[in-house]
C-alpha cells in the first residue's frame, strides 16, 4: 500500500465562497517577503481583491501573525502556490488548507515528490492539489521550470505575476537561471530573486579541512541545480533590470545559522553586490531586505505596492 493510501482522510476544509463583483477592479500588485531561507519561504502576493502565497514554508502561526501584520489573513488568501517539494517551501500547507480550505497548487512531479518524503509534515491533510492556475482573481500566473535538486524537488518553478499591468518575477532555489527566465523577467516592476551564498565564502570553504564535512553540500550549491550566489543574482539583473523596476528583493540569502560558521553569506554583502549592478545600469531601483528565521526569529520584509 502506498504511503499515500495509508495516510488518514483529511477532513473537509471550511466552505469558501468567491464572489467577483462586477465593479471589482485590479489594482496593480503588492508584494511582502513574510521569509525567507532554508528555515521557511513564504511570500505574499495581492491585487484588487485577491491575494495568494509563494510557498508556505514557515509554521502555520508565524505565517498568520505575519499576514495580521499586514492587513490580510489566512481566510483573505484564494491560493498557496508550492515552488517545489523541499520541506521550507510547503511544510504548512496542509495546515492552513485543513484549518482554512486555502486551495494549494503545484506541479504533478512536485506532488508525486511530497508523497514520497519519509517527512511530508501537514501536506497529507491537502486534498484536491492541482497543477497551477493561469490566474488566480486578478493575478495572471505563469510558471517556468528552474533548475534545483534531484528528483527529491519535483519540478521546481519560477513565477511572473501580472495584474493591471504591472508585472513581478519570483525565483529562489535556482541552480542557473534559464533562457525563459530571463525572457519573462525582463522589464518586471519588482523582482524576489536568490542572491543565496557570496562565492568568495564557498570557495574559502571549500580549501579549508574545517569543513571538510559541508564539502558535498557546498559543491550542490554551488553547482548548477543548487542556488544562485550573489554574483549570478547581479549577472541576471544585469540582462533584466529596466527603468520601471521599482524593487529587488534578494532572497533565499544563507544567514542566520544557529552555528553561525554555516552562514554562506549576509544581506549586507548580499545587497552590496546588488546594487553595484543597480548602479552600472543607472538605475533608481530599491533594493528591500529580507529575513531568515533560525538564530533569531526573523521577521517580515516591507510591502511593496506597484499601482
Amino acid at each position: 500500500m502506498s504511503r499515500a493510501a495509508s495516510r488518514p482522510h483529511p477532513p473537509a476544509p471550511p466552505k469558501r465562497i468567491y464572489i467577483r463583483t462586477p465593479w471589482a477592479s485590479a489594482m496593480g500588485l503588492e508584494v511582502c517577503v513574510l521569509a525567507s531561507g532554508s528555515s521557511g519561504n513564504c511570500t505574499y502576493v495581492s491585487s484588487g481583491g485577491s491575494a495568494l502565497l509563494v510557498d508556505a514554508g514557515l509554521a502555520a502561526r508565524d505565517i498568520i501573525k505575519r499576514l495580521e501584520e499586514i492587513g490580510s489573513g489566512p481566510g483573505k488568501l484564494d491560493a498557496i502556490l508550492i515552488s517545489h517539494s523541499h520541506t521550507d517551501h510547503f511544510r504548512s500547507a496542509g495546515t492552513l488548507f485543513a484549518r482554512y480550505g486555502v486551495p494549494v497548487f503545484t506541479a504533478r512531479e512536485t506532488l508525486r515528490a511530497i508523497d514520497h518524503k519519509p517527512a511530508c509534515g501537514s501536506f497529507w491533510r491537502v486534498s484536491g492539489c492541482r497543477d497551477f492556475p493561469d490566474r488566480v482573481g486578478d493575478i495572471s500566473i505563469t510558471t517556468f521550470p528552474v533548475p534545483h535538486g534531484g528528483r527529491d524537488a519535483g519540478r521546481p518553478v519560477g513565477f511572473l505575476f501580472e495584474s493591471d499591468g504591472r508585472r513581478l518575477g519570483h525565483v529562489t532555489d535556482c541552480g542557473q537561471m534559464p533562457r525563459k527566465g530571463l525572457e519573462l523577467l525582463r522589464g518586471a516592476d519588482a523582482l524576489v530573486l536568490e542572491a543565496n551564498y557570496h562565492e568568495a565564502v564557498l570557495r574559502h570553504k571549500l580549501r579549508d579541512p574545517a569543513f571538510a564535512a559541508y564539502w558535498p553540500y557546498l559543491r550542490w550549491v554551488d553547482s548548477p541545480t543548487g542556488h544562485l550566489s550573489n554574483q549570478q543574482c547581479a549577472q541576471v539583473l544585469r540582462q533584466v533590470l529596466s527603468e520601471r523596476t521599482r524593487a529587488v528583493f534578494p532572497a533565499h540569502i544563507s544567514e542566520n545559522h544557529y552555528d553561525a560558521r554555516r552562514d554562506n553569506n549576509d544581506f549586507a554583502t548580499a545587497s552590496s553586490v546588488v546594487m553595484m549592478a543597480v548602479a552600472e545600469l543607472g538605475l533608481g531601483t530599491r533594493i528591500c531586505r529580507t529575513y531568515r528565521k533560525e538564530r533569531t526569529p526573523g521577521k517580515r520584509s516591507e510591502v511593496v505596492r506597484l499601482a
